[in-house]
């Protein structure tokens, strides 16, 4: 059995540089960089050449991000640091993370139907407030037509969910704010970056005392190692293209070998590395452990725990299988071998499966 663990499930491993990085900035980028001290004049130097490495990276600048030591309260500060009042409307895809969608219930929460491509079924809206805009979603790789979608909220401000990609040109000509999460480039878990390009409309929605925009709680080092993994992911030119590759070769080979199968989104309109399959007469927490066995880790519909294991609202919310799913990951160190033993792997666990059922 080849042991692939690490290739295929969710959480993308720490790259090899920003491993490096982050070792040696626990030596030089352990000080306060708010103090007085000569090694915080050192960490505030290094901070500032850190934003301005990302707002490079991401096409911002460096003015408008802030750093955000937990990513998810990002999605609250971004969402409701728009919103005018607890009566703002929020409009969110069906589609939406869970950190969505509870900031939404907090204002005025309005669900918008999408289509089984993950496009927002809407006809245009010139209600105010403010539209949850995910640039792709992390389950299926989906990428809405984000452009077409804001001509349809004219009067709304724009919040993107850029956690699963940090492709800053997936962001819509038109946005006010945006969150940016330090794993999708295989960074470290523990930084989020919030851009704030609509400064003038965008108020702290935190209890605080100041002119700070967010708490300055995230850690020095894992921003110096995600500005490596950042650097490192722009500079492989060519790996979309070969995941893209390995990708369709996976789709292709299941959707080919395994009838009653729905895959989730078309691949064109879809992030490279992500796949999700859902499986007729399977479980999927069976799926997971029988590919497990045979040395292949992926995760089952939104489930991120083994506590939870519901049914994915983002499948259902595009009229695929609920049931029977798997989402698989593919890394950038994958090869063409790991995804050829995979979906060996997938057609021989499908059919034990169902025979056993």
């Amino acid at each position: 059995m080849v042991r692939v663990t690490g290739n295929f499930q969710k959480e993308s491993p720490l790259h090899p540089k920003a491993q490096a990085a982050l070792l040696a900035a626990f030596d030089a980028g352990w000080a306060d960089p708010r103090k007085l001290s000569t090694a915080s004049t050192t960490a505030r130097r290094m901070r500032q050449e850190a934003l301005e490495s990302i707002a490079a990276q991401l096409s911002l600048r460096s003015d408008e991000i802030e750093i955000l030591g937990e990513p998810l309260l990002g999605h609250h500060l971004a969402i409701a640091g728009l919103a005018t009042s607890r009566e703002s409307k929020i409009f969110y895809p069906a589609t939406a993370r869970s950190e969505v969608i509870a900031t939404a219930r907090a204002h005025v929460p309005v669900e918008l139907a999408v289509d089984l491509f993950g496009d927002i079924e809407s006809s245009p809206m010139s209600d105010k407030g403010v539209l949850a805009l995910q640039i792709a979603n992390g389950e299926t790789g989906v990428i809405p037509k984000a452009d077409q979608i804001c001509k349809s909220f004219p009067d709304a401000f724009i919040a993107c969910d850029a956690t699963s990609t940090p492709d800053s040109n997936l962001l819509p000509e038109r946005w006010d704010s945006a969150l940016f999460d330090s794993q999708s480039w295989a960074g470290p878990e523990g930084i989020g970056i919030l851009a704030i390009r609509n400064s003038p409309a965008w108020k702290n929605p935190l209890p605080h005392i100041g002119i700070a925009r967010a708490p300055h709680s995230y850690s020095l080092p894992l921003l110096l190692a995600s500005v490596v993994a950042l650097e490192a992911w722009k500079t492989q030119t060519g790996e979309d293209s070969r995941l893209r590759g390995l990708n369709a070769q996976l789709r292709s080979r299941i959707e080919s070998s395994i009838l009653d199968c729905d895959i989730a989104g078309q691949l064109d309109s879809s992030l490279p590395h992500i796949a999700s399959f859902s499986f007729l007469y399977c479980h999927g927490e069976e799926l997971v452990r029988a590919l497990s066995t045979k040395g292949f880790d992926v995760d089952s519909g939104s489930a991120c725990t083994s506590e939870d294991l519901a049914p994915s609202h983002v499948l259902a919310a595009m009229g695929v299988l609920t049931h029977g799913n798997i989402r698989i990951t593919l890394h950038r160190d994958c090869s063409d071998e790991d995804v050829e033993k995979l979906g060996d792997a997938i057609i021989e666990s499908v059919a034990e499966l169902r025979a056993r059922n």
